[in-house]
């Protein structure tokens, strides 16, 4: 177990360079995108991930495949700072992906024990926007393997299901509605506080994307987000405003 990491960081190095392969082959242009951002908190599927945050990626992209590396640096110190390895691949609408997730508080360990600072998740879902006019997804997500353990060190198989609906408008704003869902064990805790099924995630986002004559795209974004299931007697309630940059 202590190589992988190693391991799963090597096969998504390999899948990103059949992806850059593929897009050659079809010479469609440059397979390599990147974003960079900052936002006000860095919340993920209900949670307060950290304060004030640098966030990042870099992706290559070849026509069902893609992968890459995602980031997020705290500008407050004991803040969580996070390192993602992902790859996935879609075809008609159905999406299937593998991400590794590494974050720590004071003191970043991405190369440390995996079942301590690690989680390796499997998604699978379904885009509908792909072949409908419909702008919805769904997807479910499962901890396979890392720091998402019992008492007794077994996998909590902690499961996530996420619901979206991303109309967008004539103006050219986008909009955002997401209803998210954890699956756990009390023992295992992720995404909410409760044993079995609860709602961790009600999400509402406006976005509008700026093109700066070819040279990038500005994003800014603003959302209220809920977790029913988060600290105080009527949960967490949050309010994020952010700017992306596309190259």
């Amino acid at each position: 177990m202590k190589n992988f990491g190693i391991m799963i960081a090597a096969a998504m190095v390999a899948l990103t360079a059949m992806s850059a392969r593929a897009q050659e082959a079809e010479g469609d242009g440059s397979p390599l995108t990147f974003d960079l951002g900052v936002a006000t908190n860095d919340i993920w599927r209900g949670g307060n991930c950290a304060g004030l945050s640098f966030m990042g990626d870099a992706e290559f992209a070849a026509g069902g495949f893609s992968a890459g590396i995602a980031g997020n640096s705290a500008i407050v110190k004991d803040d969580y700072t996070e390192i993602d390895l992902y790859a996935s691949y879609s075809v008609g609408g159905a999406f299937l992906s593998l991400t590794d997730y590494t974050w720590t508080q004071d003191k970043f360990e991405f190369f440390g024990p995996y079942k301590t600072y690690h989680y390796l998740e499997l998604g699978v879902g379904y885009d509908f926007s792909e072949k409908t006019d419909l702008p919805l997804s769904i997807s479910y997500n499962v901890m396979l393997a890392g720091a998402n353990r019992k008492a007794d060190d077994s996998q909590g198989h902690s499961s996530y299901i996420e619901i979206s609906y991303a109309p967008s408008l004539e103006c050219g704003l986008d909009l955002g509605f997401t209803v998210g869902a954890a699956i756990e064990n009390e023992e295992s805790l992720m995404y909410t506080r409760k044993d079995g099924f609860n709602f961790a995630e009600l999400k509402f986002e406006m976005s509008k994307t700026y093109n700066l004559k070819n040279f990038c795209t500005v994003t800014p974004s603003a959302a209220v987000i809920c977790n029913p299931t988060g600290l105080g007697e009527h949960g967490e309630v949050y309010f994020v405003g952010g700017v992306s940059f596309g190259f």
